[in-house]
């Protein structure tokens, strides 16, 4: 009888344990999965910045920026990126911006592609052409050019997204013209 007493507390005192442990093994396996998530959207979008400036740097592509910002939307894996609405034609550089033509803040979940120098006008030439509505136009000429991509990354763990609205991924990629 006495045997049958101490299996009972010994099992209770097991489920108390692991009702006491298993929200923080939950968490942890959550901030991993959520980790894994960021290093995934950073390689991604990265990979997007560079094959955006490969092209933007290519003569064949000194008049417009469509066929970059279509490949960037491509590469960028299912992050849904679009063209940064301060990318267009006297815009700044990512790397040294001034006020006002600046990279804009994406909302949560998205991102921005922002080219310079950008070759993209407010009243493009060619829209719905060869873009279907992105922003494209003539070009300057310039040695070097520079793609930046910021994605608002938003993690699923309940307490960080609860915190945060997100943190930014930017990424620059530059790259000397091709003539």
């Amino acid at each position: 009888m006495g045997v049958q007493i101490l299996r009972r507390k010994s099992r209770g005192q097991a489920l108390v344990e692991f009702a006491l442990v298993s929200p923080l093994l939950l968490m942890i396996t959550f901030v991993t999965v959520d980790f894994g998530r960021l290093v995934y959207a950073f390689t991604a979008i990265s990979s997007a910045a560079r094959e955006g400036a490969r092209i933007v740097a290519l003569d064949s592509q000194n008049q417009t920026d469509c066929l970059a910002l279509r490949r960037m939307e491509q590469v960028g894996q299912g992050f849904p990126l679009t063209v940064d609405p301060n990318s267009l034609v006297g815009n700044t550089d990512p790397n040294n911006p001034s006020p006002p033509l600046q990279p804009s803040t994406p909302p949560p979940g998205k991102g921005y592609i922002y080219i310079w120098p950008a070759v993209a006008t407010a009243a493009p030439p060619d829209q719905g052409t060869n873009c279907d509505g992105a922003q494209c136009g003539g070009s300057q000429v310039v040695k070097h050019v520079a793609v930046s991509i910021i994605y608002n990354f938003v993690p699923l763990t309940p307490l960080p997204s609860q915190i945060t609205t997100g943190f930014q991924i930017k990424t620059v990629s530059v790259t000397e013209v091709e003539y």
